[in-house]
């Protein structure tokens, strides 16, 4: 675009116009492809992560069975590895960054871990030291036999030493992790914690207290697994309806915020209640290639985000190709005043053709001839790099998210447009090399 652009602005056409021209172009390329893309079914997600991570089967299968193990509302993400494979590690239910606030709360030596079989969950904002704060609560429980899993702000003193020591006598199942994240982050979490487990929330700004608490406040899971940097409470599908209510309540919230961070962390509450966590842990022989397959795999990821939030097109450049046609440049300028502005229109439906171009080059065919074979043809059809065919893409998996595409045509038209109507750039000017040292007698220098 910029290019040819500049040879226009060189012959006399006016730059401000043209961009106005190519910022229709692209805003009409970018509504025809919503209008062309499928929406993602299961199987799609393989072939999108394969072609992302450059063609690398076992990278997409790893990708894809993350993503469908976690559902729309889980969490995908990545962590270095000490094996030499890649694996996919699923999370079940909902995970707390905070792990057992003592370690002889541990029930399983080998592993590390406290697991709690369908305990109570008491979850407060207050800190916990006077075990006389919540003596009934313990006697109520300790008639029962059932677990307890406490949530709060701290557990130390008597408090704690009381509980360790009925948990290693075998007296009382117990386990205490202080409460996840600070401030009002802490406070929103423990609610959602409370919706999970069907726990009332025992909030000090309400003025509720320990004392007061009572064992029907108390909420319960089906099972709790306790590590030292986290805890997992797995569902035991009580609250079902509760916890898809704080989730629509939580998208809704995100959707209206204008703030990247508070959505990012909206995001995460979300992720955390409604679709756990899914590890790929990437492992390799030397740490080159274990950052160039973390690169691939955040690529391939992004891609597959894209994907599901608005659908695939065939890939290989053909979709871009399909929209060069005239009917779709007429829709563009139909509503353009002057020449300078359909100029600068046609300037984005000619560089569409490029990516097909650069395929096929890369490929080492004829980027012409490739073009020839498939301009005019039926949406979808185009030229596969991997197996030198030309074929359906879409039926041959060969496919890219909307949003990507859209994307790229959206930014570049917008980058052009800013190169053409830019008199000069302001840079710094680079410092002289340092000349080259004396060579020793000998070596001519």
């Amino acid at each position: 675009m910029v290019n040819q652009g500049m040879q226009l602005v060189v012959s006399g056409y006016n730059p401000v116009l043209m961009q106005k021209g190519m910022k229709a172009a692209a805003k009409v390329v970018g509504e025809e492809i919503e209008k062309l893309a499928k929406p993602v079914e299961k199987g799609d997600l393989l072939d999108i992560a394969t072609v992302s991570a450059g063609g690398n089967a076992q990278m997409g299968e790893n990708i894809a069975k993350a993503f469908e193990s976690v559902g729309d509302s889980g969490n995908v993400v990545i962590e270095e590895s000490q094996i030499l494979e890649d694996e996919v590690d699923v999370t079940e239910g909902m995970t707390l960054d905070r792990g057992y606030i003592s370690p002889y709360f541990v029930t399983d030596a080998q592993r590390l871990v406290s697991e709690l079989k369908k305990p109570r969950v008491l979850v407060t904002d207050q800190k916990l030291s006077d075990v006389y704060d919540i003596v009934g609560l313990l006697e109520d429980l300790l008639k029962s036999k059932v677990p307890l899993f406490i949530i709060a702000d701290d557990v130390t003193g008597e408090a704690l030493q009381t509980l360790v020591l009925n948990k290693q006598r075998g007296i009382l199942d117990v386990v205490a992790i202080k409460a996840p994240a600070f401030g009002n982050r802490k406070t929103a979490i423990l609610q959602d914690i409370a919706v999970a487990t069907g726990a009332e929330f025992i909030n000090s700004e309400l003025g509720m207290t320990l004392a007061d608490a009572k064992v029907d406040q108390l909420g319960s899971c089906e099972r709790v697994v306790v590590e030292k940097e986290k805890a997992i409470v797995v569902s035991d599908g009580a609250q079902a309806d509760a916890v898809a209510a704080r989730i629509k309540q939580l998208e809704d919230e995100i959707e209206e915020t204008t703030s990247s961070y508070d959505a990012e962390k909206l995001q995460e509450r979300v992720a955390a209640l409604g679709g756990g966590v899914a590890k790929i842990k990437v492992g390799g022989p030397t740490e080159t290639e274990v950052n160039d397959k973390k690169l691939r795999y955040d690529d391939a990821m992004s891609a597959v985000r894209s994907a599901k939030e608005m659908g695939i097109v065939p890939g290989g450049g053909s979709v871009l190709l399909y929209l060069s046609q005239q009917q779709f440049i007429d829709k563009a300028t139909k509503d353009l005043a002057t020449e300078d502005e359909r100029e600068g229109a046609e300037l984005v439906f000619k560089s569409l053709a490029a990516p097909m171009r650069q395929i096929a080059g890369n490929a080492g065919e004829d980027p012409s001839e490739v073009l020839y074979q498939v301009r005019g043809k039926d949406f979808g059809f185009g030229y596969n790099a991997a197996t030198r065919t030309f074929e359906d893409l879409m039926a041959a998996g060969v496919v890219d998210p909307a949003k990507v595409v859209i994307n790229a045509v959206v930014n570049a038209a917008s980058i052009a447009g800013m190169v053409l109507t830019t008199d000069a750039v302001v840079t710094d000017i680079p410092a002289p090399a340092a000349p080259a040292p004396a060579g020793m007698g000998g070596m001519g220098g």
